[in-house]
Order: C-alpha cells, then sequence, then structure tokens
C-alpha cells in the first residue's frame, strides 16, 4: 500500500449539513479536524395535492424510500400510515423513514446500495405488482428499470430537488489544501460539483489525498489518485465511514 504522509491531517466532508453534528463531534473525538462542505441544497417541489391523495389512496406492493431527504418532504407532504412493503437503500435512511413515516422499513444488511436492495430475496419476482419510488427530482433509473424487468408497474414521486451551491471563496480552499489529506463523498453530484469549483492549483492536493466513497461507481468518478488512495465502504451509513476513517487513521499514523 502507498503510505501518503498528509492522510493523519484533517478530514473533508463533502455533503449538505455545514453545521457540527453527531458524526463530526466523534470524529473530532478521535484527534481528527474536520471541515464540513455541501455544493448541494436540498429544496422542496411544490406540492400537488391530487396527486398525492392519489398515491394515499393507491395499492402499493411495495414503496422505496430513496434518501432521508425522501423520507422527510414525504412524511411533511402528509404521506404517513400508508400501507405497504416500505424499503430504503441502506439503515440511515430505513431508520429515519420508519420514524417519519411511521412504519417499518426493510433495508440490505450489508451492501448499502440500489444493487444491494435488488439482492433482497422479496425483490425477484414482481409480476403485476405496484410499485412507488419516493425521490428526488431526477437521479438513477436503475431500481426502477430493474424493478420493471422482473414485472413491476413502477411510479416516481418526486419531492425535492437538488440546486448546486457555488463556492467563492479561494482563502477557504486554500485552507482545505493546507489542512486537508482525507476527502469523504457519498454523492456523485457532490464530487462533480466539487471538483469543478477546484483550481487548477489544487490537482497535486486532490491526487495526494485519500478518498473515502461508497461505491465502486463513484470510485470511477474519481480522476485523482491510485487505486489503493480510494477506500470503496460498501455503504453510506454514518457508522461504516466512521470505522473508514479511523482505520485510514491509524494505517497512516
Amino acid at each position: 500500500m502507498t503510505v501518503n504522509p498528509v492522510s493523519h491531517k484533517a478530514v473533508l466532508l463533502l455533503r449538505p449539513g455545514n453545521m457540527p453534528d453527531a458524526f463530526t463531534r466523534q470524529l473530532r473525538e478521535t484527534g481528527r479536524e474536520c471541515f464540513v462542505h455541501s455544493f448541494i441544497e436540498i429544496e422542496p417541489l411544490p406540492l400537488d395535492k391530487k396527486q398525492l391523495t392519489d398515491l394515499k389512496q393507491r395499492h402499493w406492493d411495495g414503496i422505496v424510500v430513496v434518501s432521508k431527504n425522501a423520507a422527510h418532504y414525504a412524511a411533511k407532504a402528509g404521506f404517513t400510515d400508508v400501507p405497504s412493503k416500505y424499503y430504503a437503500v441502506g439503515p440511515g435512511t430505513a431508520s429515519f423513514a420508519a420514524k417519519h413515516l411511521n412504519t417499518p422499513v426493510s433495508c440490505p444488511t450489508f451492501i448499502h446500495q440500489s444493487e444491494g436492495l435488488l439482492d433482497l430475496a422479496e425483490l425477484q419476482k414482481l409480476e403485476q405488482q405496484s410499485w412507488l419510488i419516493i425521490r428526488g427530482e431526477g437521479g438513477r433509473e436503475l431500481l426502477a428499470d430493474a424493478l420493471r424487468a422482473r414485472g413491476a408497474s413502477v411510479d416516481y414521486w418526486e419531492v425535492y430537488r437538488r440546486k448546486q451551491l457555488t463556492l467563492n471563496d479561494p482563502e477557504l480552499i486554500e485552507q482545505w489544501i493546507k489542512s486537508v489529506g482525507t476527502i469523504v463523498v457519498t454523492s456523485a453530484e457532490q464530487l462533480g460539483y466539487f471538483l469543478s469549483s477546484m483550481p487548477s492549483s489544487a490537482k497535486t492536493w486532490l491526487d495526494n489525498c485519500q478518498w473515502i466513497v461508497p461505491s465502486h461507481r463513484l470510485k470511477g468518478l474519481i480522476p485523482f489518485g491510485q487505486s489503493d488512495s480510494i477506500k470503496v465502504t460498501g455503504s453510506a451509513a454514518d457508522a461504516i465511514l466512521m470505522n473508514a476513517l479511523i482505520a485510514d487513521g491509524k494505517t497512516h499514523d
């Protein structure tokens, strides 16, 4: 393994929420400083009350909640106590959705991605079933395409949109370059906006950083570093990301 001399430095966590939370506090307790920055702002889509009434009255064999934001805005719209089998990609979203939608939510045990969800035994044969996917505007079609290929009819309910936040702060970027040795990113959109915001002078820093991502798909979008400088966790759950960061710190101390 290539030993990176800067990986014991601060962590840059690219995800919504610029204020300290339990994850960043726990990381700082391990002795690592953490910067949190988002290049995406989440905002709700206008609520179509007629559509909401229709969705609540229809029979659904399965409902997939793709993110905490999807669960939050669905619950805020009044989509609670709707009978069905509910699914999420990972345990964080499953727990959040169960609490806010007032229903049990299942998720894969190990692989917290759409591919892991599609491996569940109860999702293999779906002939003549009706499924609803609650998500943000746009997004991957993998899940819906796979469910349809297995015989289900699939509808989307898009409850929020992502808006790019521009970064015009050269001093902040310079602080990252001087301080950060590990970058954690769980969203392809966050990664794309982050990279497009970096000046050419940041290339060497980005190439020398350790990266932690939840999927091989995301790893393939990083045009920097060697293969062993990019850790794939298989999940974006906080506990798994934390374990990867702790291991990263121990490996390179």
